[in-house]
């Protein structure tokens, strides 16, 4: 999806030691784990790479690509350009390791032009996917050293000529390494069963990524991000570079934009802006 593989980073600020998993106090009368012993705030954006950290049960976080702008790259034959509008997810906390997911695709206005051919227009509403994150290993607090989890979706074909046309399944590992520093080294195996609307059919794609993020205070962190993936029907390589600033506006809100460079002939150049809040 525009899915947004990037932890997408999980990437936050200060690695400090809050009162989450192994906490004394109670929930409060609506369910929810006190204010005070919350988690820090953990995003799956803005990367490919995701965080394999889940939110505290009760709760939920809302991150969305408020815009993002797709070029394909110089040189193609075939040139395309796609905005996308607000994106977004919502996370539900479900257990201390368990979350569920919804990922709504935004409006797309997208053109494409040839030499000597007239440009085409479409515009409209993508699908919708449902996800479950399960941690495995290490979501209790930011200072253990090595976080792995594992998430589950299906896409339903519910975008009409601007979906896929057809239901998408797939499994992601991200895993995050937390250095000393503010440092963290972040890696994920992806496998999807992609839908060609075209051929009527499915393929396998494998997509592995790679990202290092690291926090400079209390309000700037950075990442950079390596990307790839390799469709098994027409064995092609799809690889880009991923960077950007991210901004923790309070202890709950998070603002990022960035740049995806491609490095293949068939990636793309996206420039996006994005925003996380968890309530």
């Amino acid at each position: 999806m525009l899915l947004t593989l990037t932890l997408a980073l999980g990437l936050t600020g200060p690695v400090t030691a809050p009162d989450t998993l192994k906490r004394a106090g109670q929930a409060n009368t609506a369910g929810q784990t006190p204010q005070r012993q919350l988690r820090p705030l953990n995003a799956d954006r803005p990367g490919v790479t995701e965080s394999p950290n889940t939110i505290d049960p009760g709760h939920f976080q809302l991150e969305t690509d408020l815009v993002r702008l797709i070029n394909s790259k110089p040189g193609q034959e075939t040139r395309s350009r796609t905005l996308r509008l607000n994106a977004f997810a919502i996370r539900a906390g479900l257990t201390d390791h368990t979350e569920v997911q919804v990922f709504v695709d935004p409006y797309t206005v997208e053109k494409q032009w040839a030499p000597g051919e007239p440009m085409a227009r479409s515009a409209g509403f993508g699908d919708m996917a449902v996800r479950v994150k399960h941690n495995f290993i290490g979501d209790d607090d930011e200072t253990e050293a090595l976080v792995v989890a594992a998430i589950g979706f299906v896409r339903l074909p519910t975008g009409g000529s601007e979906g896929a046309g057809g239901f998408e399944y797939g499994i992601l590992v991200p895993a995050t390494y937390n250095f000393q520093h503010e440092w963290h080294v972040s890696a994920q195996a992806a496998s999807f069963l992609s839908y060609d609307r075209d051929a009527k059919q499915h393929a396998v794609e494998l997509a592995p990524s790679f990202a290092v993020d690291h926090g400079f205070n209390d309000w700037l962190a950075a990442f950079a991000e390596f990307s790839t993936s390799r469709n098994m029907k027409t064995r092609q390589w799809t690889s880009a570079v991923n960077v950007g600033p991210i901004f923790h506006v309070s202890e709950r809100v998070q603002l990022d934009f960035g740049r995806r460079f491609a490095l293949s002939r068939s990636a793309d150049r996206e420039y996006y802006l994005g925003f996380v809040i968890e309530r």
